[in-house]
């Protein structure tokens, strides 16, 4: 300290001080001021729970006039939907954040603001006795009862029967109703009937049924051996899984409903014999092979055969660009497609692969009428690496998805169980729901949809129920105040030493 007794080395010292914490301020307010500017948003926890689905984001980011959000809602509410308040408010926030200022939200407790409560019933005209979110957005409004966000599931026991809840679908409504007020027109699909096809909303398909009515899709049956006539009201025919070939009628009716700028989904069932189904398919460019997709995986001193297949998307389609980096599952039996590649065919028909099976998967033309045992790989037959399982094919269009005014187009896929209620995952869901709001001129709204935040519901029993009492209440603030007397004590005695 003896060289800090001089004048000029106290000042030296001082100044020395000075500037580092000038320089440690300006760090921290630099740090601030990047990170107020530029910042992530991350959603760190396990089930994502928390994260928007690309389609709300889009949804919500695309507001370009304010739009208003009122949630009616009571927190001390004793009804069995308030425990549904916490997911709502989280849901909210995401949605504040994705749209800025041009979201404005209100939070109107009724118990404690009653004039501004009556105001809202009387303008919005809902019960006033239940919680609800109201959207007002262009000039039109939605009001949405609070327990429609909700799963629930109905248990009886000794005491009578009571709700539980088991899931949170607010994204879900909450979008729907978005591209409702949003203007975004009605679209109608229809599925086609009459052989042995896939109805939505009835077993296997009820999770897509309940999905397509979140996505402002109405749906139709169509039985063509009625009529050659396509409705319409028409946006997409589905074709999910048929059984039986096409009459001649019916092929009649497909056939000019494509040429006249019609949209399908094809769904293919590798088990049927459908010829003429087959052939309206070759006629885009697309030609289903008569094979099974499968794979051969060495187990001790003998190979196992796998039928279900892991598939990976393509690049260069808005249908797929945002699952490129995503597996999708393939479960139950699969055919490979052949794309044409002759570019002369009549008005411009191009073909594109959507999903190819990883490597080591080959279509096998036996594999339908031998054992596993005796399925092996026949260059001069089956079909090698690389195995289409998905296409589209455009007619007319422009060469960009998302520009296709009176185009004809056509998605096929190889398999048709991937989306029963049984198999089907949220990657196979988003493709199913990508490709058919690109189809309907959607391509702003085929990102990945927004799933059903679950609950994780821990069943204990009584007997676990008590141990877990006696270990939290007395075994543990025991064992905690003994290991508190213990060091006190410890300390005593080295000081008295």
């Amino acid at each position: 300290m003896a060289a800090l007794t001089s004048p000029s080395s106290r000042l030296w010292f001082v100044v020395r001080l000075l500037i580092q914490g000038i320089s440690i301020l300006g760090l921290i307010i630099g740090i601030n001021l990047i990170s107020f500017y530029h910042y992530e948003h991350l959603d760190l926890s396990r089930s994502h729970r928390f994260s928007l689905s690309e389609q709300g984001s889009v949804l919500f980011s695309g507001i370009y006039k304010p739009a208003n959000i009122i949630i009616y809602f009571s927190p001390t509410s004793l009804r069995e939907e308030a425990e549904l308040y916490g997911d709502l408010k989280s849901l909210i926030e995401e949605y504040q954040i994705k749209a800025g200022e041009s979201l404005i939200v209100e939070y109107l407790d009724p118990a404690r603001n009653l004039a501004r409560a009556r105001e809202i019933q009387a303008k919005y005209q809902f019960n006033p006795n239940e919680n609800v979110v109201i959207l007002d957005y262009l000039d039109h409004q939605k009001v949405i009862p609070v327990k429609d966000l909700g799963e629930y599931e109905t248990l009886t026991s000794m005491e009578g029967t009571q709700k539980r809840l088991v899931a949170f679908r607010g994204e879900q409504v909450i979008n729907n109703a978005l591209i409702e007020l949003s203007g975004v027109p009605l679209k109608k699909v229809y599925f086609l009937q009459g052989h042995g096809e896939m109805t939505p909303s009835i077993s296997p398909l009820d999770i897509i049924g309940h999905y397509l009515q979140w996505q402002h899709i109405t749906t139709g049956l169509l039985n063509l051996s009625n009529s050659i006539n396509v409705p319409e009201d028409t946006s997409l025919i589905v074709i999910a899984g048929a059984h039986v070939d096409l009459s001649i009628q019916e092929l009649v009716a497909l056939k000019k409903y494509w040429t006249e700028s019609g949209r399908l989904l094809i769904l293919l069932d590798p088990t049927a014999d459908t010829p003429l189904l087959s052939s309206f398919i070759e006629d885009a460019g697309i030609t289903p092979r008569h094979d099974r997709v499968v794979r051969s995986l060495p187990l001790g001193n003998t190979n196992i055969i796998i039928h279900d297949v892991t598939g990976m998307f393509v690049p260069g389609s808005e249908f797929t660009k945002q699952f490129l980096n995503l597996n999708i599952l393939f479960s139950g039996p699969t055919q490979s497609l052949a794309l044409e590649t002759n570019t002369n065919k009549p008005q411009e028909i191009r073909v594109r692969p959507l999903v190819e099976a990883l490597y080591g998967f080959w279509g096998s033309c036996n594999a339908a009428a031998q054992d596993d045992e005796d399925i092996s790989f026949e260059p001069e037959r089956d079909t090698p690496y690389p195995v289409i399982i998905a296409a589209m094919a455009d007619r007319g269009a422009l060469h960009d998805d998302r520009v296709a005014v009176h185009a004809s187009r056509i998605v096929v896929v190889g398999n048709s169980d991937f989306i029963k209620d049984a198999w089907i995952g949220e990657v196979g869901l988003d493709f199913f729901s990508s490709s058919l709001n690109g189809l309907i001129d959607r391509v702003s709204l085929a990102g990945n949809t927004a799933k059903m935040k679950s609950y994780f519901k821990l069943n204990l029993s009584e007997q676990e129920m008590t141990r877990i009492a006696f270990w939290s209440i007395f075994i543990i603030p025991v064992g905690a105040g003994m290991l508190g007397i213990f060091f006190l004590w410890r300390r005593k005695r080295n000081i008295d030493d």
